[in-house]
């Protein structure tokens, strides 16, 4: 069971479908818990902007970060507990105009 890979999780060297990232830039910050991950492939099978990539050992990483919207799927999906998604910081021509 160990062996087999995750329904819907692609491997690293295999490209995901190509999508641009969000018209407003990158939202979220998204991390992984490594120790608390499991590695169920709910976040790379679901992530609707398709911002993790199934790793060697089937864990999720996050190869695409500026595709986050920040919709928090992974966070409110995750069984472990092992994502997080906090806000991306603003750009800084935003911040020099405000």
């Amino acid at each position: 069971m160990a062996d087999e890979p995750i329904a819907g999780a692609r491997p690293a060297a295999d490209p995901p479908n190509e999508r641009p990232a969000s018209r407003r830039g990158r939202q979220g910050e998204v991390r992984v818990f490594g120790n608390w991950c499991k590695g169920c492939g709910l976040c790379i099978a679901f992530c609707p902007r398709d911002v993790f990539v199934a790793g060697a050992d089937g864990h999720p990483l996050v190869v695409y970060p500026e595709r986050c919207t920040a919709c928090m799927w992974c966070v409110e999906h995750c069984p472990d507990l092992a994502i997080t998604v906090e806000p991306a910081p603003e750009p800084k021509e935003r911040r020099d105009a405000a």
